[in-house]
């Protein structure tokens, strides 16, 4: 029996969601996102991309819980498919997390809420940028924000 059955199919909706992403079908991209990770939740790269999307429609907080897991998995090597680098990959992780964090940062409950929590998503974004650039140096955007932050 092929203990990976569960994976059949799973690389071609991952493309396909990735294809819909692209054509700014964020719905639908992040429907089949989603339901890959009902079947297989240990996936970095879903993880990763479904991050994105959330990030890019304003929805912050799972964002936010998408890209620490992305982080999580592919920092513990648990890379699936491999189009990128395992360095760029995790770079790209760690960079959203950052962007992520700096955006929640931004907001007014945070801006106007208590300066601890500002200066901790600061400090946590600026680490992430900083992780990211050191994964992969060609990383210019973290390489700007982990100086800027």
């Amino acid at each position: 029996m092929n203990d990976d059955a569960h994976l059949d199919g799973l690389g071609e909706r991952f493309y396909r969601a990735i294809d819909l992403a692209r054509d700014r079908d964020l719905d639908g991209a992040a429907d089949l996102l989603s339901g890959i990770l009902k079947i297989e939740p240990r996936l970095g790269e879903p993880h990763l991309e479904l991050a994105r999307i959330l990030a890019e429609t304003g929805q912050l907080d799972e964002a936010e819980a998408h890209a620490r897991e992305a982080v999580r998995i592919l920092e513990s090597g648990g890379q699936w498919v491999d189009d990128l680098p395992e360095p760029v990959l995790q770079s790209l992780a760690h960079g959203l997390l950052g962007e992520v964090l700096r955006r929640r940062a931004d907001s007014d409950e945070v801006v106007f809420g208590d300066p601890k929590s500002w200066e901790s998503l600061m400090k946590e974004a600026k680490a992430a940028f900083a992780r990211a650039s050191e994964l992969d140096p060609t990383n210019t955007g973290a390489q700007a924000w982990s100086r800027e932050l």
